[in-house]
């Protein structure tokens, strides 16, 4: 990708080879150290602490030569290197994007051990070759953590690449999963695995299993062996989160016997050995070992502008404490974990960026006093976010929000398998996006989800449009996933094309469903009430997820009271009810426009001055529902004209009161 140029930058002036400090014009004040390898950031920012300690007022560039930057270690920026509010600390690229700021190096090719060559499958004889890994890597037996349920894990040890993006290892079958049932133990740790020879895989130092255990949203993926005593079965090494059940599908990772695909990897630990199949045409292989390219720890007024940042095992970029830290311009992708995390950060995010190929999720935001109701400002606006969630597959959104008051605007999602947008907290604004192409093969999971808590209200989801978002058959998706009794959202102004289920409260009360257009999306509106039936034990339970979540929020001080009424007295009015959700003046095109799902109740709800086309009529020629989002997006803004919708002469017709 070629970042664009932003008009206004300095450059400086280049005397010689590697590291300078040079005073800009006059008239800027600018200084701006100027980076070439084999001189790197470690030092231009120790450049950058002494010339803030003679003089903080005074803007400071560091300016990173076209072409590649290696970082074996992370490039720490404290506040010591931080600017002011007119004169941020600059850290950027070359205007055209080629600068590329990676933590992996090349590998050594040698001789491939004859007793690994004996063990390949005959297709990979004299295709593979060996290559030596990083004296460092020795001390990491495992290529990768577990993982279930919960938080991203700790960095992998490593992932490979060449110049088309990452291998994977060797992993049966190669494509898609194939269908397991579970082993006799009553410890649910052993799988049979249809269509596999699991004797090819015994002795196996670091095998792994990864698939959809017991639901279709969550994967996981755990140690495995093929025990000697039961050849047939795989004995996996963590029982997964919620056992195996008749529905499960799971592969086989990193076993040699599999390594019969280019782009495929094996290791050997007790040699530090790497085994490639390599792609035609791709070039070098190289190997992550930085674990974060960038942490910014309690820095102030930061800019990062116009840099590609690539090829961590970890998080590509961190920021913790501060302020005012922006990234702009750049390119982010092929991280081990996540783009980029802001946390604690008062005020700063990303903007007309490309996210690419992350592993667990790509952007985090997290900042703002949730008791107080005190802002944090971050944002997410006019970048491109696309398959980040090719590790995880489960809870990896392109963008978590958590705390207060964050903003992600005119951004388009497109092509990944996990959420985009993951609301927690309050008075978040998700507005003028583009989502599509979300969720293919995922089950009961959806494009803007939010759940589980009472309290995490006055968020509102505006102006977006959500298109072509459908999933295979026997499986469920939806567009804005209200689940688990998610209360006192706004969902307003949208448009819903060719979108499965695109608004869906589930058991939640106080959200606002309205102006909304729904075309070839059905049914449009769900809501449920699951509070009163296999959700109600949690409802009752004072120490439940969603119970301990209302206690820890003040929703009896004046504060709360009045920017969320409802809340105070929420436990007195039938906690479990779904109730006095309003659903006005949306337009259904070609959708069912409402389903209630006993014991849900229609009267419980708001239901007024709603429009809707003659039930499942296929759409007028030329009338693409899509033709009212003006100006289009991508890395733009978007606004639906529902008026003009109205006043289109579309067969429209006022929909029953409900």
């Amino acid at each position: 990708m070629t970042v664009p140029h932003r008009a206004g930058w300095r450059r400086a002036l280049l005397f010689g080879f590697g590291l300078l400090s040079l005073p800009a014009s006059a008239a800027g004040q600018e200084r701006v150290i100027y980076v070439r390898p084999p001189m790197d950031l470690h030092r231009a920012l120790d450049e950058v602490a002494s010339l803030r300690a003679r003089d903080p007022a005074r803007p400071v560039a560091i300016e990173l030569a076209s072409g590649l930057h290696r970082l074996s270690r992370y490039a720490r920026i404290g506040p010591e290197h931080g600017g002011t509010q007119g004169a941020p600390l600059v850290i950027r690229g070359a205007s055209d994007g080629t600068t590329r700021v990676v933590g992996s190096e090349p590998v050594e090719a040698v001789a491939l051990p004859k007793d690994l060559a004996a063990r390949l499958p005959m297709s990979a004889r004299g295709r593979v070759r060996a290559f030596r890994l990083p004296e460092a890597m020795a001390a990491h037996p495992r290529i990768r953590p577990p993982r279930l349920l919960g938080p991203p894990p700790p960095p992998l040890t490593f992932e490979v690449f060449d110049a088309k993006g990452a291998l994977h290892p060797a992993q049966w079958p190669n494509e898609g999963f194939a269908r397991v049932t579970a082993g006799p133990e009553a410890a649910g740790t052993s799988i049979r695995i249809e269509g596999a020879k699991p004797e090819a895989w015994r002795g196996e130092a670091d095998l792994w299993a990864e698939g959809y255990w017991s639901w279709g949203w969550l994967f996981e993926t755990v140690p495995a062996a093929v025990p000697a005593s039961a050849p047939a079965l795989v004995r996996l090494g963590t029982k997964p989160y919620e056992g195996i059940r008749a529905v499960a599908r799971a592969r086989i990772v990193h076993a040699l016997a599999e390594l019969d695909t280019p782009g495929e990897w094996w290791r050997d630990a007790s040699r530090n050995l790497l085994l490639v199949w390599p792609r035609d045409g791709a070039g070098a292989v190289e190997v992550s070992v930085a674990d974060t390219l960038i942490s910014l720890e309690n820095a102030a007024h930061v800019r990062i502008e116009s840099l590609r940042l690539e090829r961590s095992r970890g998080d590509l970029l961190t920021a913790r404490g501060g302020s005012d830290v922006v990234v702009r311009n750049s390119a982010l992708g092929w991280s081990g974990l996540r783009a980029a995390v802001f946390e604690g950060v008062q005020g700063g995010g990303l903007e007309a960026c490309a996210v690419s190929d992350t592993g667990f999720g790509a952007v985090r935001l997290v900042a703002g006093d949730r008791p107080s109701l005190n802002p944090g400002g971050l944002f997410l606006r006019d970048t491109r976010l696309t398959r980040y969630a090719r590790l995880s597959r489960t809870q990896s959104p392109a963008v978590e929000l958590d705390g207060v008051g964050h903003r992600v605007v005119g951004n388009y999602f497109h092509d990944a398998v996990d959420y985009a947008v993951y609301l927690r907290g309050n008075d978040h604004l998700v507005a003028d996006n583009e989502l599509t192409r979300l969720l293919d093969g995922a089950t009961d999971s959806g494009a803007i989800y939010a759940g589980r808590d009472w309290t995490a209200r006055g968020s509102v989801i505006r102006g977006n449009f959500l298109h072509d978002i459908r999933t295979g058959p026997g499986l469920e998706v939806k567009g804005v996933y209200l689940d688990d009794m998610a209360s006192g959202l706004t969902v307003e102004g949208n448009l819903f094309l060719r979108v499965d289920q695109p608004a869906f409260i589930g058991g939640g009360r106080d959200n606002v469903v309205t102006r909304n257009v729904f075309a070839d999306a059905s049914p449009a509106i769900h809501v449920d009430a699951r509070g009163l039936n296999w959700a109600a034990p949690s409802v009752a339970d004072p120490t439940s997820e969603i119970r301990a979540a209302l206690a820890a929020m003040p929703t009896g001080s004046s504060l709360w009271r009045r920017r969320y009424p409802p809340l105070a007295v929420l436990l007195a009015r039938e906690p479990g009810a779904a109730r006095e959700n309003r659903l006005t003046d949306n337009v259904f095109w070609g959708s069912e426009p409402f389903r209630y799902e006993p014991p849900a109740r229609p009267g419980d709800q708001i239901v007024a001055g709603n429009v809707e086309a003659m039930r499942m009529q296929p759409l007028p020629t030329g009338s693409d529902p899509a033709a009212f989002a003006a100006p289009p997006i991508h890395g733009g803004h978007f606004r639906l004209d529902t008026t003009r919708m109205l006043r289109s002469g579309l067969p429209l017709a006022p929909s029953p009161r409900r």
